[in-house]
């Protein structure tokens, strides 16, 4: 067995189509997807740029009236004296009044407006630069000290460390894209291993050798996990430069947090050998499922149209992990793929649930096992294992699910 798990896997890494669509795709995609989102951003800038808001204003102190020449002076910003601001108007509203002999603001915004949120950031520079000149004015005229003015101070900490941000962005894209890397890079080992060695009429020449047929399927079923992990983790470093690379040149905040951040809270001897278990694990399953399915089809082409469904529900699971508001369950404990992706989320997010970890792993091997004893003997089967069944894996499924309901 090990003599043949060499040879496929030789013969896996000199496969250059297969290179390319594992290793120098990524490559060249990843600076397209980071050209598509800078352009995109440069429009979306340019837009908002040329977008105008109105601002529905109303002083009501005439003293302050000379405020209306520092909002005409905000780009962009339109605008209009109405004798009572109304809400429901698709813009901004202020009111101006006066507490002790100093400007009070009331500005009403939709703070899910990202436009709006962005404007009163201009708003608010002017708001304060005028109350600042008015409150020198006072000190000037009654002799007041500034100090008088400081009620209270307020300084904003940030209570669970300067690395939340981070740590919150890499939780979710760490686990989402190493197991999807994982996953394309199996199911690509799976069509080659199966529908490719029956459209190039290899199976029958290795069916000649000294060796068990299981052991044969063995083989390659170890193959695809070796190769998926390797072509997997050379694909997920890859992308997370990339996504490193975006994050600071385009979000300051996160650019700062990454000049500061300490890397050991996520690279640990911990961290790396529980995400290197549940990576196997998710390798060994996808494996069992896209190696069955390969060896349904004759060629690459049919092989890959019996794949595609298996990996589009599987890839699409691990997105959950992105939703803020899931909470770590019984039920996400017990779906394969998603239990291993929203465990990793919790450990580099330094948020762990053993209770839930311990599940993770525990159905992952349940459903491992269920797998290799569900799909194998599909495998030992001629047709299956030549590649010349006129089925696939999902009627196979059905047919003997249907023995299962007439017994």
């Amino acid at each position: 067995m090990k003599i043949l798990i060499s040879l496929y896997l030789k013969d896996l890494l000199r496969n250059k189509m297969l290179g390319i669509m594992v290793i120098l795709v990524p490559i060249i995609f990843y600076p397209l997807i980071y050209w598509g989102i800078t352009q995109f951003l440069m429009v979306k800038s340019g837009f908002e740029e040329s977008r105008k808001v109105n601002l529905y204003y109303r002083i009501v102190d005439p003293g302050f009236s000379d405020l209306k020449d520092s909002i005409a002076a905000i780009r962009s910003l339109v605008p209009v004296e109405t004798a009572e601001p109304e809400t429901e108007k698709n813009g901004i509203s202020l009111i101006v009044t006066r507490l002790n002999e100093l400007p009070r603001y009331e500005v009403l915004l939709d703070s899910s407006n990202a436009v709006h949120k962005s404007f009163y950031g201009g708003l608010e520079e002017k708001l304060t630069a005028y109350y600042q000149t008015e409150l020198e004015k006072l000190m000037t005229d009654k002799n007041y000290q500034k100090e008088y003015f400081r009620v209270y101070n307020i300084e904003s900490v940030n209570i669970e460390g300067q690395n939340e941000i981070i740590t919150k962005i890499l939780s979710f894209i760490i686990p989402l894209m190493a197991v999807i890397s994982i996953i394309s890079s199996v199911a690509a080992a799976s069509v080659e291993l199966g529908s490719g060695h029956s459209e190039d009429k290899t199976t029958e020449t290795t069916l000649t050798i000294p060796a068990d047929r299981k052991d044969v399927i063995l083989s390659k079923f170890f193959t695809v996990v070796i190769y998926g992990m390797l072509a997997g983790l050379v694909n997920f470093i890859l992308l997370v430069t990339m996504i490193i690379v975006i994050f600071k040149n385009m979000i300051g905040q996160v650019e700062a947090g990454l000049a500061d951040f300490d890397w050991g809270l996520i690279i640990n001897f911990k961290n790396l050998s529980i995400s290197f278990v549940s990576l196997v694990l998710i390798a060994f399953f996808v494996s069992l499922i896209f190696v069955t399915a390969a060896g349904f089809a004759s060629k690459r082409k049919d092989g890959n149209i019996m794949v595609s469904p298996f990996t589009a529900i599987i890839t699409y699971l691990p997105l959950v992990i992105v939703i803020p508001a899931i909470e770590p369950n019984i039920l996400i404990a017990m779906t394969p793929v998603l239990n291993i992706a929203f465990a990793l989320k919790l450990i580099i997010s330094n948020d762990l649930n053993i209770a839930f970890i311990a599940e993770a792993v525990a159905f992952s091997f349940i459903w491992v096992i269920v797998m290799y004893r569900f799909l194998f003997p599909f495998l030992l089967e001629e047709e299956v294992l030549l590649g010349y069944s006129n089925t696939s894996l999902i009627r196979k499924i059905k047919i003997k699910m249907g023995k299962w309901k007439k017994k």
